[in-house]
């Protein structure tokens, strides 16, 4: 790339990154807690739970944007998710997160989704490197504890979906009401190493380290699929394959995240071992997961089916994190053209310059689905990531 075009990309992700996503959800903010749920149009949605990964996710958001620029708002949104968190979701009896709450601000759901909780522990220490406030440190190492003695499943390895409040494996797991029911997951395991992984930045440790390695093999093992570099999604208690669906969003998040781990855990043969992976599943992705007419990430598919009918707002984020990272690691400028095409996608597809932040995906017919703009499933993170990655990135390049 051109210094000029390699300046003009960087001014993008700034406009984009303070322009538009991280301005867009002061709106949700109320005096106790935050607005549950937008429409297209930025109306609230009557009788829509409050749901712990968007507010997780805010808390992550706002408290990365002051540790990297400083400024005082961004701050007070993410000390705002945090007292949500602690005086709203937290379940004071058994330890952990509640899943919703509902219009009172009481819990709704009392579930503890693995997911959810890893979520917390992300964000918990996101906040506390930005604020240097123990208590944000102690809550995430308290709860890294408990994933660790309630989720683990010592006889076949890997860590359970979803629990009782009282920590109690439910009889049927699932994450959302469309997914499987499946005991063992790849998202599970995916935003656990992510979280797992950004505690030991933060707060090295030997326990967090020896986890982070721990959920890595199963990762590399059970979950990456043997005969072809991409992610199995849902599995039973013995990693029996439940259902053979493709997911490029996940597979191209993937590839990054787990180098990353890899490299914050700082052991040389998982570094090379992930390196391999991360270009692997990207060059499968590039190959199979690209729509060729715009350069999209399509949605999950079958292999039946090779080709989504949607395509949603995060894989695209992840897409771009993505596939740069790829670049990087190879000097590849196939893999880079592809972060380029996507970032171009999502600014002429994906941005709402009426209403602010992204719309939640397209048809394959190229029109809107009529999804919330924010919600339970949809807050800062994955767009809000994609810009901090790649502005620092693009100051590496």
């Amino acid at each position: 790339m051109s210094t000029l075009s390699l300046e003009n990309l960087k001014s993008s992700f700034r406009n984009e990154l303070f322009g538009n996503i991280l301005p867009y959800w002061f709106r949700l903010q109320t005096e106790h807690s935050f607005l549950p749920c937008l429409d297209q149009r930025n109306q609230p949605i009557a009788g829509a739970p409050l749901g712990l990964i968007m507010v997780s996710r805010l808390l992550w958001t706002y408290s990365r944007a002051f540790h990297l620029y400083g400024k005082s708002e961004y701050r007070e949104l993410a000390d705002h998710a945090k007292r949500t968190l602690v005086s709203k979701f937290e379940d004071k009896e058994n330890g952990g997160f509640f899943w919703t709450l509902d219009a009172e601000g009481q819990p709704y759901e009392r579930k503890k989704q693995c997911y959810g909780q890893a979520f917390c522990v992300y964000a918990f220490s996101e906040h506390y490197q930005a604020t240097k406030e123990q208590d944000s440190l102690e809550r995430a190492m308290a709860l890294f504890h408990l994933i660790e003695e309630k989720a683990w499943e010592p006889k076949s390895g890997g860590y359970l979906e979803t629990f009782e409040a009282d920590w109690t494996p439910l009889e049927k797991m699932r994450l959302g009401e469309e997914d499987l029911d499946a005991p063992k997951t790849m998202n599970n395991h995916l935003h656990l190493i992510e979280a797992f992984a950004n505690l030991q930045k933060i707060a090295p440790s030997d326990q967090v380290k020896s986890s982070c390695v721990k959920t890595l093999r199963v990762i590399a093992d059970r979950i990456i699929l043997p005969d072809t570099p991409r992610f199995g999604l849902f599995y039973d208690m013995d990693w029996n394959l439940i259902d053979p669906v493709v997911s490029p969003g996940h597979d191209i998040e993937g590839s990054w995240l787990l180098w990353e781990a890899a490299e914050i855990v700082g052991h040389h043969d998982l570094e090379e071992e992930f390196k391999k992976r991360a270009i692997e599943m990207a060059e499968l992705v590039y190959h199979t997961g690209l729509d060729p007419k715009d350069g999209g990430v399509y949605d999950e598919f079958h292999l039946e089916h090779p080709q989504s009918e949607t395509k949603c707002w995060w894989p695209q984020a992840e897409g771009v994190v993505g596939f740069f990272n790829a670049y990087q690691l190879t000097g590849d400028k196939r893999f880079l053209n592809a972060s380029v095409k996507i970032w171009e996608y999502i600014q002429s597809v994906f941005v709402d310059r009426e209403f602010g932040e992204w719309i939640w995906g397209v048809k394959a017919d190229g029109s809107r689905i009529a999804k919330e703009k924010a919600g339970p499933w949809k807050s800062a993170y994955h767009n809000g990531r994609a810009c901090f990655e790649m502005l620092a990135r693009l100051e590496q390049a």
